[in-house]
């Protein structure tokens, strides 16, 4: 009896580690870039209808705060420049992930932002939504970025000199790996939705993908784990409130598949400490 019941709690032991991907003393803070389905939680991650209230429900997190903006881009237009305070909550020149990289970095060093040892970055639908203001966006290709070995020629560029969605997110995860030496960084790719093609959402997230691979960076691919379809939601609005924007029902979905696929990914954290 006395096997039997030690066998049971080897067991339960494993069940709760499985179910915990990172300990209370090991839990990281975290930081959050990203567009509208990550804007709508807020900065405190709190809202609903956002899918990072539902992540840190089911990822320990010893903070998590959102540097997110409704309307933003992967990709920087010739007029883009620094620009920390715009919030314009639409598509504009200085709207890119490249602005709130600049910003986590200003709260950091203003000591509002704890060090982050994980960074997730969930962006792209409007680089391929608004694919018209951005022309030069698809000329990098999937292939290409995905073999790329040396994005170094970008680093002293200015960010309206940096035009293409590869590029820009090559040109954004060195500025973070610069100033966060210690933190994991974790892509997400968007999710379908009515207002885009599935097909160029599939191009846009192989774009985000490979230029990750080719930097070491793990990708998340809501394109294809998501349970959003584009044709589901023009027939009837499932997970999302307009056929974009995801509702509660949505946002937990895509908050529980970002925790579990980062749990997963067995990030170490105990090492990453202010």
């Amino acid at each position: 009896m006395k096997s039997i019941y030690t066998l049971l709690l080897a067991i339960g032991t494993v069940i709760i580690a499985w179910a915990q991907p990172v300990s209370s003393q090991q839990a990281p803070h975290v930081a959050i870039l990203g567009d509208s389905n990550t804007w709508m939680g807020g900065d405190d991650c709190s809202g609903d209808e956002a899918w990072p209230l539902w992540f840190k429900q089911r990822y320990p997190t010893a903070s998590c705060r959102s540097y997110a903006r409704s309307g933003a881009t992967w990709t920087n237009t010739p007029r883009t420049v620094l620009n920390t305070v715009e919030d314009t909550m639409l598509l504009a020149d200085n709207n890119v992930i490249y602005n709130q990289v600049k910003r986590l970095i200003e709260a950091h060093e203003a000591g509002t932002q704890p060090t982050p040892q994980l960074i997730i970055i969930a962006a792209g639908v409007n680089d391929a939504w608004f694919k018209h203001k951005r022309p030069q966006a698809y000329t990098y290709p999937p292939r290409k970025a995905r073999h790329q070995a040396d994005w170094s020629y970008l680093y002293d560029r200015t960010p309206d000199q940096v035009l293409t969605l590869a590029e820009s997110v090559a040109y954004n995860c060195h500025l973070l790996q610069q100033a966060f030496p210690q933190a994991h960084l974790v892509l997400v790719t968007p999710a379908q939705t009515i207002e885009v093609r599935p097909r160029l959402i599939t191009r846009t997230s192989a774009i985000i993908a490979a230029t990750a691979f080719s930097l070491g960076i793990p990708t998340i691919r809501l394109d294809k784990l998501s349970p959003i379809s584009s044709r589901a939601e023009r027939r009837r609005c499932r997970y999302t409130s307009d056929g974009t924007h995801t509702n509660a029902r949505g946002a937990k979905a895509h908050g529980r598949i970002i925790a579990k696929r980062i749990a997963s990914m067995h990030l170490d954290f105990t090492l990453q400490s202010e």
